[in-house]
C-alpha cells in the first residue's frame, strides 16, 4: 500500500527524492514523486490507473508526474 501524506519521515518530506527505481516494463510500483526520462521518446505512464502517452519527453529531464507503471524501461521513478 502506498504511503499516505503523514507516513513520510521528516527527511523524506524535505528532500526532493530519497530513492530511485529503474523501471521494469509493465510492472506495478508504488506511486512515485517524479519520473526521470533516460531517452528522448514518448512514454506510456500509468497515472491514476489510466495509461497515458506522454509524447516528446526529453532525456535527462525530471517530470513531476506521479506514475505507477511504464511500458518502457527507459525511465526511472523517483521517490
Amino acid at each position: 500500500m502506498p504511503k499516505a501524506i503523514h507516513d513520510f519521515t521528516t527527511q523524506e518530506s524535505v528532500a526532493p527524492y530519497v530513492k530511485a527505481v529503474q523501471v521494469s516494463a509493465d510492472t506495478d510500483y508504488d506511486p512515485c514523486r517524479a519520473v526521470f526520462s533516460k531517452t528522448d521518446a514518448a512514454h506510456v505512464l500509468t497515472v491514476n490507473d489510466e495509461a497515458i502517452t506522454f509524447t516528446t519527453m526529453q532525456a535527462g529531464v525530471i517530470y513531476p508526474i506521479s506514475a505507477t507503471k511504464c511500458t518502457s524501461t527507459n525511465v526511472i521513478f523517483l521517490y
